[in-house]
């Protein structure tokens, strides 16, 4: 008897294109696993904006080598994204930081310690101040000193400056001082002394 074909069934409906279609809304939920998906088959232009979420990435998936160099930008991170808890011991060093991107308002109040600073990390270069040397003309007499800080100075030291060749007998009780009554200015600190002619060295710091 000749073959008449495939039965078809009443009951199975019409093929339907759009849902035959793989796509989201037809996947179910932990269907497709990574052992299904080859490596490198799903590059950037396969993700849409927004497709992959905090709650699509497990925990500890995301590690150093799965990221290109460059591939997160501050365009990426959210606010607040980066806390101290994400961050592993020693994992941000100099080397991570351009210059002048850290500036005091990044830094919460006693943010930095005296156990986050390394031995001689802070140098007189790294320290907005100067030292100057002079001369203390007149005895008694308050006289303004110029520095080129650009600012009010809050410290001023100063201590007599004394070289081979001075006189023992004309330091003799000598006092040189940062003259108080005057307040320093972004010019200009202010000494005095009791003998005139004497050399001065003073540490001056915003």
């Amino acid at each position: 008897m000749a073959s008449r074909g495939y039965a078809v069934s009443a009951y199975i409906p019409a093929f339907n294109e759009g849902s035959a279609k793989i796509y989201g809304a037809n996947i179910q939920s932990g269907v497709v696993t990574s052992a299904h998906i080859a490596s490198g088959t799903v590059v950037a232009a396969d993700v849409k904006d927004g497709a992959i979420t905090s709650a699509k990435i497990g925990a500890a998936a995301v590690v150093a080598a799965k990221v290109g160099a460059g591939a997160i930008t501050s365009a990426k991170l959210g606010t607040g994204a980066v806390v101290g808890a994400k961050i592993a011991a020693n994992a941000v060093t100099s080397a991570h930081i351009a210059s002048g991107t850290v500036v005091a308002s990044d830094l919460k109040a006693n943010a930095v310690t005296s156990a986050k600073i390394a031995a001689s990390a802070v140098v007189k270069s790294k320290i907005d101040c100067e030292v100057i040397t002079g001369t203390v003309i007149s005895a008694g007499v308050v006289e303004a000193k110029a520095h080129t800080l650009g600012a009010a100075p809050t410290f001023v030291s100063v201590v007599p400056w004394l070289v081979v060749g001075d006189v023992p007998s004309s330091t003799t009780g000598l006092t040189i001082y940062e003259a108080a009554a005057s307040a320093a200015t972004s010019a200009n600190f202010y000494v005095g002394g009791n003998k005139g002619g004497v050399k001065f060295k003073a540490f001056v710091m915003v």
